[in-house]
């Protein structure tokens, strides 16, 4: 056994439990999106489109922060970071629960998804820099996961009824500054990164690359845009809001549960029928959606989102890596997914105001299309991936 100094630095316990920490509370508003939503468009005088540019803001800064990551990560104190990001994501919440206006609204949002966004590249680079990032990644996705399905648990079921908004802000700002301050007193203040050498490496990515980039980006706006009115959905179809909330935080926790069986069955089956299988889980629950005369068969579709999201995104994340062999395109991974989650609740907002949720289920199911597509012909003339 080595001795404790002898461990890399992203494989102490200390860290490890920093890193998750900072990860969970980089997630916490993506959790909360459908809610707050739901909350603009009732109670905010927001049109669904104005609803969902807010959740587009808030993806929108997420991306930022990771696209600009290879100039500030290196760089910066990553234990300072985190505070900042705490402070600023606690101040943008405060102002966010006390103003009715759409524009201090949609820079509050943007504030609150860039300090995020920049938690989870940090955490992102710790999990990376482990002995085993296949296992940190899926332990990481189990964790927060589960903690953000409870948490949107109780801010659903007992949270919004008695306080609205502002109850929800506080909490979630309470949970931020614990998560915060245990994770940036348990980080270092960055890993040491062994950098390869890069001269002679191509900034253009080949056609197999940005296919496998579209394919993320496409995605994660076909899952953004029906998450984000997964709230409406229910309501709109006359389902108890009791009732929904623990529906609403299942998906948290059955996208866990698809990284769990994705990180077990691994590539025994090939990536070409697991990606298949997973967009095709997601196609199926998003056309359930559009007949859910029942409740449960509204629960059984949300779930099987949150699965096949889960169970793809590892898949689609391994095929580029083994595209870029040099690993200079595989930092965009969160960028991809951040741009297309972003455009989703805004777009899909819009095709909701234009022709219902039915236009905006329909959208959905082409755009899923579009990402099997662009995997396929990926697999089809590229024997590495």
């Amino acid at each position: 056994m080595k001795a404790y100094n002898e461990v890399p630095p992203a494989d102490r316990l200390p860290v490890r439990i920093g890193a998750l920490a900072i990860y969970t509370a980089g997630g916490l508003f993506w959790a909360f999106l459908p809610y707050f939503i739901g909350l603009q468009t009732e109670s905010g005088g927001m049109t669904q489109a104005q609803a969902g540019s807010l959740g587009s803001s808030y993806l929108l800064g997420f991306t930022i922060a990771s696209v600009t990551a290879l100039s500030w990560l290196p760089n910066f104190n990553w234990r300072v970071s985190v505070a900042a990001a705490s402070v600023l994501i606690i101040t943008a919440l405060f102002i966010l629960q006390g103003t009715q206006a759409y524009g201090v609204s949609i820079i509050s949002v943007g504030v609150i998804g860039l300090m995020m966004g920049s938690l989870w590249t940090i955490a992102y680079r710790i999990f990376a820099s482990t002995s085993h990032p296949d296992r940190s990644f899926a332990t990481g996705i189990v964790v927060s996961y589960s903690a953000l399905a409870a948490i949107s648990y109780c801010i659903g079921r007992f949270i919004l009824p008695s306080s609205g908004l502002s109850g929800a802000a506080y909490l979630i700002s309470a949970i931020v500054l614990v998560l915060g301050l245990v994770g940036g007193l348990a980080i270092p203040v960055r890993v040491a990164d062994e950098s390869r050498d890069d001269r002679g490496v191509s900034y253009r990515p080949s056609a197999p690359v940005v296919l496998a980039l579209l394919g993320i980006f496409t995605t994660g706006f076909a899952f953004a845009a029906v998450w984000a009115f997964a709230e409406r959905i229910g309501v709109g179809a006359g389902f108890d809001r009791n009732a929904i909330s623990p529906v609403v935080a299942s998906n948290l926790l059955a996208s866990a549960a698809g990284s769990v069986l994705a990180t077990i069955v691994g590539t025994q089956f090939g990536r070409k029928p697991a990606v298949s299988f997973g967009i095709a889980v997601m196609a199926a629950s998003v056309i359930a959606l559009s007949g859910a005369a029942t409740f449960w068969l509204y629960a059984l579709a949300i779930v099987g989102l949150g699965f096949g999201v889960g169970f793809v995104m590892p898949y689609q994340m391994a095929t580029l890596a083994v595209l870029d062999a040099k690993g200079r395109f595989v930092v965009l991974i969160a960028a991809a997914q951040g741009l297309g989650s972003a455009a989703g609740p805004y777009l899909g907002g819009l095709a909701s105001d234009l022709g219902g949720m039915q236009l905006l289920i329909l959208m959905a199911v082409a755009i899923l299309v579009l990402s099997g597509i662009s995997f396929l012909v990926i697999n089809t003339n590229n024997k590495k991936a």
